[in-house]
């Protein structure tokens, strides 16, 4: 793995002023480069009422916005070819 000091650095330093400046209580960041995970960490809690801390391991709950995660996970298919926006949905889903 290469020197990626100056990466962690610049995570270390604007992910704090994040989380205060938009009051966010814990959060976890990874950063990857060419495929290959360079830094993951995770910031503050990922329960405040507990104080269990936030790791890179933490799952969170993404609520109302999963439809944007799957419309956008459909257009990265599209642009691989694999899929088509024309197609019907029984296509893919039985």
């Amino acid at each position: 793995m290469s020197d990626y000091s100056q990466v962690r650095k610049w995570v270390e330093h604007i992910v704090p002023m994040y989380m205060r400046d938009f009051m966010i209580p814990g959060m976890s960041v990874a950063v990857v480069k060419e495929g290959e995970t360079i830094y993951s960490e995770g910031f503050g809690a990922r329960d405040p009422q507990r104080n269990l801390p936030a790791t890179p391991d933490t799952l969170y709950g993404i609520g109302s916005i999963t439809k944007s995660f799957v419309a956008i996970a459909i257009m990265q298919l599209v642009e691989e070819g694999l899929l088509s926006v024309d197609d019907p949905v029984s296509q893919y889903i039985p």
